[in-house]
């Protein structure tokens, strides 16, 4: 198991244990250092106690099980943000009900982009009322999905 699946392993641990997904995970150097970058998401959103809670316990499994082998570190737990695309089903569960823009890698129903709202979501397809119309799309052909965000 390398360095990133064994942060990975014991992220998705301590996020499980207080109640939030794990998004994402980045591992990269920052000069000397590395950086541990954690991002995750709940349905009600994502507080900064939350984003403390996961680093205070992360970072001390992190050390006692010495996962990045005595070099330093820094860890940053955030929230994805809203615009980010969707990476995982629980990120399409999340915005169930809201409005998203959809790419598809080959065109679905002679269409490359989608924008509805979504209605629904399993792990083969999505559907969008598209303006009362409703539209299937095959996850597999999702190239890049996010929220439309509208600022009044």
């Amino acid at each position: 198991m390398d360095v990133l699946e064994k942060i990975s392993a014991l992220a998705r641990g301590v996020a499980e244990t207080h109640n939030v997904e794990l998004v994402d995970i980045e591992l990269f150097r920052a000069g000397r250092r590395r950086m541990v970058r954690l991002y995750i998401g709940k349905a009600s959103g994502v507080g900064v106690e939350d984003c403390a809670r996961v680093s205070r316990e992360l970072s001390t499994l992190l050390d006692a099980e010495d996962v990045l082998e005595g070099e330093a570190y820094t860890l940053e737990v955030s929230s994805p943000g809203l615009d980010r695309p969707f990476k995982t089903l629980g990120d399409w569960r999340r915005n169930l009900g809201r409005e998203v823009r959809v790419t598809c890698r080959e065109p679905v129903d002679g269409k490359f982009q989608y924008q509805g709202r979504l209605e629904t979501v399993d792990e083969n397809t999505v559907q969008l009322d598209c303006g009362g119309r409703k539209q299937n799309i095959p996850l597999n052909q999702v190239a890049l999905a996010k929220l439309e965000i509208k600022i009044p």
